[in-house]
């Protein structure tokens, strides 16, 4: 019996999410998602997005060896997700709508698809704040592309009030020569991110910039 197009559909985005986390080079597998429920996976490809937010201290607190331990699991994905709702706030200048914010016990207990994807995507809306984050996307196949495209676009319903004014944002002017082709894809990436976030402002020199938390 085939998938009912809606399951079928979702499961696509899955897969290409897992591509896309793969193009950072994890050294853990994500060919599946309970390969994401120890965090390791997460929190190395968010120190590769923003290495001066996640720092080495931070994946430090990261435990590798969580083989055969929920409490491990639990604990580690707590952390990503606290550190990613607090990039949110405090890069981003938006807090997470409560109702997308993940469960992470049955994510880390059991794998569960539907909360480690609302985790995913949290970390994709981290990855979009660098040009250089839309360039990884690019170079991926199209039909990929248009999962992770679509995925982006999912992101935009995450966004809850906006935070303190005085909350960082990050700008975005990409420094490299666009290649033929990729302007167009590059603007219909930029344009499935909410507006609140402004896309070719001030050029920014250093991405990711230099974190001020603590």
């Amino acid at each position: 019996m085939e998938d009912p197009p809606d399951m079928a559909a979702g499961q696509d985005a899955c897969g290409a999410l897992l591509t896309w986390l793969q193009t950072f080079d994890p050294p853990s597998p994500c060919a599946a998602p309970p390969d994401l429920a120890s965090g390791v996976t997460l929190a190395h490809v968010l120190h590769k997005i923003d290495p001066s937010w996640f720092d080495e201290t931070w994946l430090g607190r990261i435990r590798g060896d969580t083989e055969g331990s929920a409490r491990l699991k639990v604990n580690n994905l707590r952390q990503v997700l606290q550190s990613v709702l607090e990039y949110w706030q405090d890069v981003l200048g938006q807090a997470v709508a409560e109702q997308h914010v993940p469960d992470v016990a049955p994510a880390a207990r059991h794998g569960d698809p539907e909360q480690l994807g609302k985790l995913v995507r949290l970390v994709l809306g981290c990855a979009v704040s660098c040009p250089q984050h839309i360039q990884r996307i690019m170079t991926l196949e199209e039909s990929v592309q248009h999962e992770v495209m679509a995925a982006i676009q999912e992101v935009g319903a995450f966004w809850g009030p906006p935070c303190a004014p005085q909350s960082r944002r990050y700008y975005y002017l990409s420094q490299e020569p666009p290649e033929e082709g990729s302007g167009q894809r590059c603007h219909e990436l930029e344009q499935q991110v909410r507006p609140g976030i402004t896309w070719g402002g001030p050029p920014n020199p250093e991405c990711p910039q230099i974190s001020t938390r603590g």
